[in-house]
């Protein structure tokens, strides 16, 4: 094993640690209920399938970074399409049961808003933090190890 494909293996077990606490204080289950597209999930694989990428690279001891610089910005894409989807959900079907006379139709309107708001914050955090982590993977396998 190479110095590259070591660094490499340190940055991504700070980055196992920090998603293990997450998965450890209930993210998954959070994920499941508040995420109605699932796009969290997608964005998830997304960056497993750049971790994988990346480490076969420094292993390799390749320098072709393009694909996993390019599914990092994919993350955050997917996350702001998750973004649009969630406000969608939230402005589409609230205010055609909106009656404010009506206590429980607004109690209903402000659940179904709060769904929507919950998926688009939901996939902007899982697709910033996922480039993020794809992003550092890559600088640092681009620095120079002598």
């Amino acid at each position: 094993m190479n110095k590259r494909f070591l660094v490499w293996w340190l940055v991504v077990v700070m980055q196992l640690v920090g998603l293990g606490v997450a998965v450890y204080y209930g993210a998954i289950p959070f994920l499941m209920e508040h995420d109605a597209t699932k796009l969290s999930f997608v964005i998830i694989i997304m960056w497993l399938f750049s971790t994988v990428s990346i480490g076969y690279r420094s292993l390799k001891d390749r320098n072709d970074f393009e694909t996993p610089w390019f599914l990092g910005e994919s993350c955050m894409t997917v996350g702001m399409v998750g973004t649009v989807i969630g406000f969608m959900l939230m402005l589409g079907s609230s205010f055609t049961e909106i009656d404010p006379s009506n206590i429980d139709s607004m109690k209903r309107v402000i659940i179904d808003m709060a769904a929507g708001m919950s998926t688009a914050l939901l996939t902007t955090l899982c697709g910033l933090v996922a480039s993020l982590f794809v992003k550092v993977q890559v600088i640092v396998q681009e620095q120079e190890y002598a």
